[in-house]
């Protein structure tokens, strides 16, 4: 079943400051949760890693076989992110990240669907951001519908962006928004 207390759960670690056990019983869906300086969540050669320069604390999903479990529960077809970092401080943030073989277009649907089931929890956020990690070259989707669709989301609806990288992405908390 789709976890229902995301919101409950962040606000849970945020408090406490430390991994608490899970307010659904699902404690398989946190990899990390603290201060520490990078943050990275890697599936096959492929990273994303987070420098935390602010020492805020940050919150590791994972969102595909975590929040949203692999059982026959959910959906078939459900289209859902492999991550979600969640940025405590000042102004709560949070980056869904795709970790994806080639198929970007499909990543974008993956990236899409995560923030529409999660809809009133994304709203909460200050800033949404979105980072898709491809094994090779990025193709060229800038003009697809897709894409166009999706930037204008995260821009208009959650203050964000969209960043496409090649096998690795690492970036600052402080550099999401350029």
């Amino acid at each position: 079943m789709i976890c229902n207390k995301v919101e409950k759960c962040i606000e849970e670690q945020l408090v406490n400051q430390k991994t608490t056990a899970c307010v659904n019983k699902n404690i398989e869906c946190i990899e990390v949760s603290d201060n520490r300086s990078r943050i990275k969540c890697e599936e096959r050669k492929k990273k994303y890693i987070l420098e935390n320069t602010r020492k805020d604390h940050v919150i590791l999903y994972k969102m595909d076989g975590g929040i949203i479990p692999q059982d026959k529960s959910v959906p078939p077809g459900i289209c859902k992110c492999d991550y979600l970092f969640v940025l405590g401080g000042q102004e709560c943030e949070a980056i869904l990240t795709e970790l994806k073989g080639v198929d970007v277009a499909h990543s974008l649907k993956q990236i899409d669907g995560t923030l529409s089931q999660f809809k009133a929890l994304f709203s909460a956020f200050s800033h949404v951001y979105a980072r898709i990690i491809v094994a090779s070259s990025t193709p060229n989707i800038k003009a697809s519908p897709n894409y166009v669709n999706l930037v204008k989301k995260l821009r208009n609806n959650y203050r964000g962006n969209l960043k496409i990288a090649e096998k690795q992405l690492v970036e600052k908390d402080i550099d999401l928004l350029k």
